[in-house]
């Protein structure tokens, strides 16, 4: 189990077991030479991407127990949305949560309307 967060409160630290979904995202975006956002969620302009320094890449993960057509069409519209650049590609990159399942056989998705424009 990883651990992360150092918070304190009332002078205490305190240290909380990892997340799955952070974990994957920590061993995912580095595979596109980049690393966790981490609690930088949002600005005015919006979401943004859950991998930093990936060019040419909008990352977005998710780790889902049933993958459902919707929550799948979602997560790469909020790859759309969440592009830093007009030129980099939006991806969603969805991993069932189940045990012995590994991450290269998570899903690489992008609706096709995107994806023609920018491949077609």
């Amino acid at each position: 189990m990883h651990l992360a967060c150092n918070r304190k409160k009332q002078g205490v630290k305190i240290v909380m077991a990892d997340k799955s979904w952070k974990a994957l995202e920590r061993r995912i975006c580095p595979m596109f030479g980049g690393k966790r956002r981490g609690a930088d969620y949002a600005d005015k302009d919006g979401g943004k991407n859950d991998c930093i320094d990936t060019p040419g890449f909008s990352i977005e993960l998710k780790l889902l127990k049933r993958p459902t057509y919707q929550e799948m069409f979602n997560a790469c519209v909020q790859a759309e949305s969440s592009a830093e650049s007009i030129i980099d590609i939006p991806i969603a990159i969805i991993k069932k949560n189940k045990q012995g399942l590994k991450d290269k056989d998570a899903l690489v998705i992008m609706r096709l309307e995107t994806f023609l424009g920018f491949f077609g």
